[in-house]
């Protein structure tokens, strides 16, 4: 077998190599800080250099791992993350996508629920509405899940809802949702002339929660609800709301751990016109009766932050 030997030549040359490259190897990489899109959420994207940087607020329709969100010709897009630690390993995903439909007066007529997946939006629920005279039905079904079906009775500043769901909302200078023999009351005011916008919840005479808006600075808007001993709200939550003139919504909610990030288009719309209280109901149907949502709904009713 022939043997290698390697010589001085050889060590020298090694040594030339070994004096090029290894300086620059131990160069140091250049480190670039992301700033935060807000103090409550974080994206996985960031603006190239160049492009236009993200609105305030989160950001859950951001392509990060999966297709980004992007608007069709739905007149409502709304993407609802779950931000609760978990959740995306327990259920396999951790956002909902509602592209909703309205007709030429602005009333939501139905539209899609999508699970948002790294294949890409999956088909959840659908949605449809009909009107005859002071009735409106919702119909709801979808792959995988059962049917149901409710009722909304229009009265003047009052609607009945039977069905699925039973409870009663109302609407003057308050957007009230109430258990249907009125021992359980949740009230948000719509009242502009009341900046705070005040909220409560009640249960027979106990007064359970408080509530009130408040506007750090320009295009921003937060909520803050707890109970009424509850000085540090340490039970409570907080909703961070960022709004744009041309109406878009940006919300994140947190709670003694995170809630949401929504982003929602064509919301503010739906909620400020001639249907604006039958829509919220019908929202309030659609997303999920929820303590969390039913503050932004109100607070579309009442005009902040239109952009008008």
């Amino acid at each position: 077998m022939r043997k290698y030997s390697f010589g001085p030549g050889f060590v020298v040359l090694l040594l030339g190599i070994l004096m090029v490259f290894v300086p620059a190897s131990c160069k140091q990489a250049k480190v670039v800080e992301k700033p935060l899109a807000s103090p409550q959420a974080q994206t996985g994207q960031t603006p190239a250099e160049g492009l236009t940087p993200f609105a305030p607020g989160p950001h859950p329709e951001a392509a990060v791992t999966v297709p980004q969100v992007s608007r069709q010709n739905e007149h409502v897009l709304l993407v609802y993350r779950h931000a609760a630690p978990g959740y995306a390993q327990a259920y396999g995903f951790d956002t909902y996508i509602f592209r909703l439909l309205t007709d030429g007066s602005g009333h939501i007529t139905g539209g899609t629920a999508y699970q948002r997946t790294i294949g890409g939006e999956i088909e959840a629920a659908y949605y449809n509405t009909s009107i005859a005279g002071d009735t409106v039905s919702l119909a709801v079904s979808g792959p995988g899940q059962k049917s149901w079906t409710d009722t909304l009775k229009l009265k003047k500043n009052r609607i009945d809802v039977s069905g699925t769901h039973t409870f009663v909302a109302t609407l003057d200078k308050d957007l009230t949702f109430s258990s249907a023999d009125g021992s359980y009351r949740e009230r948000y005011s719509v009242d502009p002339a009341e900046k705070d916008l005040p909220a409560e919840i009640r249960k027979g005479a106990s007064m359970l929660e408080k509530g009130a808006w408040s506007y750090p600075e320009g295009g921003k808007a937060v909520y803050v609800q707890a109970k009424p001993n509850d000085a540090q709200n340490t039970e409570g939550f907080q909703i961070s709301l960022w709004f744009q003139d041309k109406g878009d919504y940006r919300w994140a909610t947190e709670g003694p751990a995170p809630v949401n990030e929504v982003y929602a288009a064509g919301l503010s719309a739906v909620l400020a016109g001639d249907h604006a209280f039958v829509n919220a109901v019908l929202l309030d149907l659609m997303l999920g009766e929820s303590t969390y949502l039913r503050p932004m709904y109100a607070f579309g009713i009442s005009r902040r932050g239109a952009g008008k």
